[in-house]
């Protein structure tokens, strides 16, 4: 079923230059012939302009030949024809409202006219030419309006009205369908009428009891359906919509549905529709041949099955053939190449693909499909097609805003046009004056304010793209915006956006938005700066399935189910108070309906339980169940490569043949509680990474935090180091290129590698966990920000990825400096593939001299913090605490008062108490790190020459770790912290994983308090 069908003169062609499926554009723009311009578009029917007179028959025959040469860019009678040829050849004719319609089209695709933009008041007075002509001028005149309106466009200076629209509309029976389909519009565009919104209700009441009427009325109910807009506070149903269907007569549209039905999952009498029933319900004419070879076609692609077999690309371009379908031919062969979908065993070139688009003549396909081969760096005949290549073929095709688009590419991927950078300022002046150019200008500004990029000279504010989504009534946009904001760790009005505020932005937007909901919860879920909250994410895991089951079950939302069980499962959260396993997870991807994105989604799944040695049902994944998944794509195409590759980089395998690379040697065990002592108590909250240490006695990552995808590590019970060190994905490692990038324009590095993974470049130890890094600038912060935004893909990519930044809260009273959170992920169920910390830290670049080291997979040297430059800012950290705790104290005692964030248990203080706690086990977590970093000096691991420790810093590591020790220990308010530290100790729940290293980490801290007891087990 087309989505929104077309209303008053739809434009022939789609503006968009990406490469739609064959089969939906071909829907929008028919067969690939112009169009006859002597007609007029009215929601998908064709409505015949005034009828000629016989003795203008011949002249009219010539004026339409003319426009039609003008279309087509064909030369007649040996040159090109322009607008004006057209406009004269219409000029004689008082009969008809050709001339009209053709100035109407150039106003509407802004093609110009003697070098100038048609203006719609040029248009009705073409109309009005010849005034007192009959009904029709009248029913063309508001039909235009309407486009005025619903496009946004002026006649005499003002906008039109919506309750003018309706008012111009004459008397009759088309003039009442006229106020229907205007009325449709309003309502999906969620525009007024006389100060209220259009409801469902009221477009059903409107349409006419007329076959227009009835077919009107079907078509609408099918958008209602699709789209999940309610009608009388219900859900349209399916079977309603058939029965519509039905009624009107209308089989092509009832076969169109039922196959929207079955690519979206809904059910129809309960079950649901299969890919033979859709063929089955297609007439037997031209269009419905067409159709089937259409729907042919998106089951070749999205890997349904058609009589219980795959259908292959060869028979989609079979059917093309046998109904001489050109134009879907060269679509699908486009498709082809760029999946790499093979062709009676080759390979589709873009070669191939051309000669196919100027075969039928298609010259604005031919300009998207070279812009993607310019995009995707695909070679053309063996050249690289360049972006000034694909502007010329654009404004050749009159796309102006496929043309907008593609400059918004350049820009945005710094390409190069004329040999100079195209900037924002470039593209925004290039958007088209219409709807779609209006919607696409404000997305590119929330591209700029997400990215950095400026726009006359002047960031792009937040508040600014929500005052353009507001103001245009694109609420669905506006919300989606609001949910990038939230896990970009970007502000709207000087605060972060909570879940509920984005959550109620969908509800805002008319239509069921369920899945864009979820699909937002979950990547809440995996911000890993709130995982020690466990309540908070088992909030988050519930709201998110009760948003799924309150709507109609589509494969979309089904697909979604499994994702969250696949969470829960993963984190040991509960799903309804029940606990989820493998085996159902399992069992829930085996009921999706048959699809290469649902073969996907258990690709991942089963990777990820081979990976991590987690047992399905009692058994064991093994690698060849994995790769038999493949084979469920089809062969050698961009899927099936990209999975093969993606399994060997997280496979063992791969891990055990990146340790080669990484190979290091002298290394130690390290206890987080007792220097020097095997590791009892490996924990990690990542959010508290700056104080526990990524070494191999705090490597374990908890069930709860975000996991990745690498078999366990084993710590302690030997002075060997486990050799499964981490492999840095192709996601990671371009993170670390941009970093190096960045560095590049500064004089000195601005971003510099710190924690576990720089001293694990010193070879200071054998494994790391995430990457923690130190921004010496607040710009060079924002600057690594927008450019991590550029490595966001959508779910259609061979393999998503996406990058979620979450801030996470400093405090100046402690000289604890904010950081964010990034989680890199890739895949449908989103596998973390390694996790960033961003610190901000101007002390860093005092005197701070960084370390150049070479990482395999980077081409430029990776910039680290040296270990002595660590000590000696950890030290300055013990210093202010120590001297500083008593009169931190007195000052949360009597006020001003002030919240200590990261601190385990009281990250939400109730009273003074519970601030005061709060800052004693921040104090205990940079003992701990101390400890830490005395144990391996004591180990004689000071690093490489250039970063080694002086004797005097070592020395004031010890002697400041005792001072602070001390200071906790004759602490005033000890006794009544270990009584309320031990309290929740004695009650805290050990249900799952993270429950039992949580406590078991806190306990180790808590032992702290009690250096006296440390000595004598020393001595034991």
């Amino acid at each position: 079923m087309p989505s929104a069908q077309g209303f008053i003169l739809k434009a022939p062609t789609s503006t968009d230059f990406y490469p739609k499926s064959a089969a939906r554009a071909d829907r929008q723009t028919g067969s690939g012939r112009m169009p006859d311009c002597s007609t007029n578009t009215f929601n998908g029917k064709r409505i015949s302009s005034h009828r000629c007179h016989r003795s203008t028959a011949s002249t009219m025959g010539e004026a339409r030949r003319i426009e039609n040469a003008f279309w087509k860019k064909t030369p007649l009678h040996g040159r090109q024809i322009t607008s004006a040829d057209v406009l004269r050849a219409y000029g004689n004719d008082t009969t008809s409202l050709r001339g009209g319609f053709f100035l109407q089209r150039l106003c509407l695709q802004n093609i110009l006219h003697n070098n100038r933009k048609v203006t719609p008041d040029q248009v009705i007075q073409e109309f009005n030419r010849e005034p007192g002509r009959n009904n029709k001028c009248q029913l063309a005149i508001a039909r235009f309006k309407a486009e005025c309106c619903l496009r946004n466009l002026t006649l005499n200076g003002q906008p039109v009205r919506t309750d003018t629209v309706v008012r111009d509309f004459p008397d009759g029976p088309e003039g009442k369908l006229g106020v229907a389909h205007f009325k449709e519009q309003c309502c999906l565009k969620s525009l007024t009428l006389n100060g209220q919104q259009v409801t469902a209700a009221a477009v059903i009441e409107d349409f006419p009891d007329s076959p227009e009427g009835r077919l009107g009325l079907a078509r609408f109910k099918a958008e209602c359906c699709l789209k999940g807009l309610a009608v009388n506070s219900q859900l349209l149903t399916p079977d309603a919509v058939v029965k519509s269907c039905q009624a009107a007569k209308a089989t092509l549209e009832l076969a169109r549905f039922k196959e929207e039905c079955c690519l979206k999952g809904l059910l129809l009498n309960g079950h649901q529709i299969t890919p033979d029933t859709v063929i089955e319900s297609f007439p037997d004419d031209p269009e419905g041949r067409l159709g089937i070879m259409r729907f042919k076609e998106q089951c070749c692609l999205s890997g349904l099955l058609l009589n219980g077999q795959q259908v292959t690309p060869d028979t989609v371009v079979k059917g093309c053939l046998e109904i001489n379908a050109t134009l879907p031919l060269a679509r699908f062969k486009a498709e082809c190449c760029l999946k790499g979908l093979a062709l009676n065993g080759h390979q589709v070139t873009p070669g191939a693909v051309v000669k196919a688009y100027q075969a039928a003549r298609a010259t604005l396909e031919l300009a998207r499909f070279k812009a993607e081969c310019c995009l995707k760096s695909l070679p053309l005949n063996g050249q690289r097609v360049t972006p000034d290549t694909v502007v010329r073929d654009f404004q050749a095709a009159r796309a102006p805003l496929a043309l907008a688009r593609f400059k918004q590419q350049c820009c945005l991927r710094g390409l190069t046009l004329g040999g100079r950078q195209v900037t924002a300022d470039e593209v925004v002046m290039e958007f088209p004056d219409s709807p779609d150019g209006q919607l696409a200008t404000v997305r590119f500004k929330a591209e700029c304010c997400l990215r950095g990029l400026p726009l006359n000279g002047r960031q792009v504010t937040p508040e600014a793209v929500i005052r353009d989504y507001e103001s245009g009534n694109w609420l669905l946009e506006r919300a989606i915006f609001y949910s990038l904001l939230a896990l970009n760790a970007r502000k709207l009005h000087g605060n972060y956006l909570d879940n509920r505020q984005v959550l109620a932005a969908f509800d805002a937007a008319p239509g069921d938005h369920s899945s864009g909901q979820t699909r937002y919860l979950i990547k809440k879920l995996r911000q890993s700066h709130k995982c020690d909250e466990t309540s908070e994410a088992q909030d988050i895991m519930q709201k998110a399935w009760q948003i799924l089951n309150s709507v109609p079950v589509k494969d979309e939302q089904q697909r979604l189910q499994c994702i969250l069980k696949f969470i829960a499962m993963q984190n040991e959260l509960t799903i309804d108070h029940q606990r989820v396993s493998a085996q159902q997870v399992s069992q829930s991807i085996k009921t999706l309906k048959r699809s290469f994105q649902n073969a996907r989604l258990h690709f991942f799944f089963l990777a990820y339980c081979y990976v991590r040695g987690q047992p399905v049902d009692g058994r064991q994944i093994h690698r060849h169940q994995v790769l038999e998944c493949l084979q469920n794509f089809h062969k050698r195409s961009n899927w099936q490569h990209a999975l093969g590759r993606w399994f060997e980089q997280y496979s063992p395998e791969a891990n055990i043949m990146d340790n080669l690379l990484f190979e290091r040697t002298n290394t130690v065990a390290v206890s987080v509680a007792s220097p020097g002592k095997e590791c009892q108590r490996p924990y990690q909250v990542r959010e508290y990474r700056d104080e526990t240490e990524n070494t191999c006695a705090t490597r374990a990552v908890t069930a709860s935090a975000a996991q990745t995808m690498e078999p366990p590590l084993t710590t302690g019970g030997s002075d060997v180091p486990d050799k499964s060190t981490r492999q840095l994905t192709p996601l990671t490692l371009k993170v670390l290129e941009i970093i190096q990038e960045i560095n590049g324009s500064y004089n000195d590095p601005a971003i510099l590698i710190t924690g576990s993974y720089a001293r694990f470049l010193q070879n200071l130890c054998s494994v790391f966990n995430d990457i923690d890094i130190i921004c010496t600038t607040e710009k060079s912060t924002r600057t690594l920000l927008a450019k991590l935004q550029a490595l966001n893909t959508d779910r259609d990519s061979d393999i998503p990825k996406s990058i979620i930044i979450s801030p996470v809260p400093g405090c100046p009273a402690i000289q604890l400096p904010g950081a964010y959170n990034i989680d890199l992920e890739d895949g449908d169920l989103a596998t973390r593939a390694l996790g960033f910390q961003v610190s901000v830290d101007a002390r860093v670049a005092q005197n701070t001299t960084g370390l150049a080291v070479e990482v395999p997979g980077v081409a430029r040297p990776v910039w680290c913090l040296s270990f002595a430059e660590e000590t000696r800012l950890l030290n300055d950290t013990l210093e202010y605490l120590a001297e500083n705790l008593d009169p931190l104290t007195e000052q949360l005692q009597n006020g001003p008062v002030f919240d200590v964030p990261r601190t385990l248990l009281f990250n939400s203080p109730q009273n003074t108490d519970e601030r005061i706690y709060g800052l004693l086990l921040r104090c205990l977590l940079t003992l701990n790190k101390a400890r830490q970093f005395i144990a391996l000096h004591s180990e004689g691991r000071s690093g490489t020459n250039d970063g080694s420790a002086t004797t005097l810093e070592q020395q004031r590591l010890h002697a400041l770790t005792e001072h602070l020790q001390m200071k906790l220990t004759g602490h005033v308010c000890r006794h009544d912290f270990e009584q309320r530290v031990n309290g929740w100790l004695s009650t805290a729940p050990q249900v799952n994983g993270y429950q039992i290293k949580r406590k078991a980490f806190i306990t180790t801290l808590l032992e702290m308090m009690h250096p006296e007891e440390d000595r004598i087990n020393s001595a034991r």
